[in-house]
């Protein structure tokens, strides 16, 4: 399987540690989980985002007839 590799301060090293003893899980486990998790959920959130902008523009039009600029 391809890898990467990824550098850690002595700090954030022992945080991982300590967070994959903790979850019972091999710290490699515990970075893959946490960085496709990661991922994951920015790009939902960006494709959500970006379909409510869409959403919102296609009835902009009929927003701003039904409620002009005073009543908004």
């Amino acid at each position: 399987m391809p890898g990467i590799t990824i550098e850690f301060t002595e700090e954030e090293l022992a945080e991982l540690r300590a967070e994959a003893k903790e979850q019972g899980v091999a710290i490699k486990r515990l970075a893959h989980g946490i960085l496709t998790e990661s991922v994951v959920r920015r790009r939902q959130k960006q494709r959500f985002v970006e379909g409510a902008t869409k959403r919102a523009l296609e009835y902009k039009a009929e927003f701003e007839q039904v409620f002009p600029e005073g009543l908004r």
